[in-house]
C-alpha cells in the first residue's frame, strides 16, 4: 500500500509541476508578451533531473535522497525566484497590471505559489517507500513548507495592495519582495542538515543545523516580524496571527540551536 501511494505521490508532483509551470510563465505572456512562454525551459532542469533520479536510482534509499536535494533547489534558484522577479519586480511590474475579474488575477497567483510547499512535500516524501525515511523527512518537510507558506504570505501583502489600499510605498514592497526571494533562496539549505551515516542510518549535521537555524532566524524569521509589524503598526495591515508564527520559529529556534550546542542549561 505504501508503494502504491508512493507512486501517486509522483504522479501528483509531475501534473502539479507541470501545472505550475504552465500558470506562473502565462502571467508575463498574457500581461506582456506571448514571448515570455519561452520561460518554460526554466522549469525543465529540474523536472528533467527528477525524471531521470527515479530511472537511475532504482529506489536505493540513501541515493535517492542526496539527488532528490538537487532537484529542489534546481526548481527555486533557476525556475521560482526568476519568475517571482519578472512578476513582481521592475518600474512597472505585472503585479500591478493584473485584473482581478480575470482569469489569470492576483488570486490565481497566489493559488499557484501555494503550490510551492505542496510540491516539496510530494518530492521528498514519495523519494523511497522506505518508514525511516518518512519518519526522518516528514518533520523536515513539515518545517520547510511552513516557512514557504509564511513567505508566500509576505508576497500576498504586495497583491493586496492594489485591491484595498494601505498606502504601502513601492520602496517597502520592494523590500518584501528581495526578503521573500531571499527566504526561497535559503530553503534548499535545510536539506544540508541531513546525511547518511556509514552505518546506512540517517541523522542530522549538528554544526549545519546550528548554523542554518541562526541564519533562518536572523534573515528570515526577525526581517519578516520587523516588516509584519511595521505594517501593523505604520500601515494598518492585519498581520497578527504570522506575527506570532515569527515570534513562536524565533523563540523554538533558540531553544534548539542551545540544546544543539548544550548551553544555556539546554541539553538533550
Amino acid at each position: 500500500m505504501a508503494l502504491v501511494l508512493v507512486y501517486l505521490g509522483r504522479i501528483a508532483f509531475f501534473f502539479l509541476y507541470v501545472l505550475q509551470t504552465y500558470l506562473l510563465t502565462s502571467y508575463p505572456a498574457v500581461y506582456s508578451s506571448g514571448f515570455f512562454y519561452t520561460l518554460i525551459v526554466l522549469f525543465i532542469p529540474a523536472l528533467v533531473l527528477w525524471l531521470f533520479i527515479l530511472c537511475i536510482c532504482d529506489d536505493d534509499e540513501g541515493e535517492i535522497l542526496q539527488w532528490l536535494f538537487a532537484v529542489w533547489p534546481a526548481y527555486v534558484w533557476i525556475a521560482l525566484i526568476p519568475l517571482i522577479g519578472i512578476i513582481f519586480g521592475g518600474n512597472d511590474p505585472i503585479e500591478n497590471k493584473l485584473n482581478s475579474e480575470a482569469f489569470f488575477g492576483p488570486n490565481v497567483l497566489k493559488m499557484t505559489l501555494c503550490l510551492s510547499p505542496l510540491l516539496l512535500l510530494l518530492l521528498l516524501s514519495t523519494g523511497t517507500g522506505s518508514v525511516s525515511y518518512r519518519e526522518l523527512i516528514w518533520p523536515l518537510c513539515l518545517r520547510i513548507a511552513l516557512d514557504l507558506f509564511d513567505t508566500v504570505e509576505m508576497l500576498d501583502v504586495v497583491l493586496e495592495e492594489n485591491i484595498v489600499p494601505h498606502n504601502i510605498p513601492r520602496s517597502f514592497e520592494n523590500a518584501i519582495i528581495t526578503f521573500a526571494c531571499i527566504s526561497f533562496l535559503l530553503s534548499p539549505l535545510h536539506l544540508m542538515q541531513i546525511k547518511l551515516t556509514s552505518r546506512g542510518k540517517w541523522e542530522y549535521r549538528e554544526v549545519t543545523s546550528i548554523c542554518h537555524k541562526t541564519l533562518q532566524i536572523l534573515v528570515v524569521n526577525c526581517i519578516f516580524l520587523g516588516l509584519r509589524l511595521a505594517l501593523f503598526l505604520e500601515y494598518g495591515k492585519d498581520a497578527s496571527i504570522f506575527i506570532a508564527k515569527n515570534g513562536i520559529v524565533i523563540l523554538l529556534s533558540l531553544f534548539e540551536i542551545c540544546s544543539e550546542c548544550e548551553c544555556c542549561g539546554c541539553s538533550d
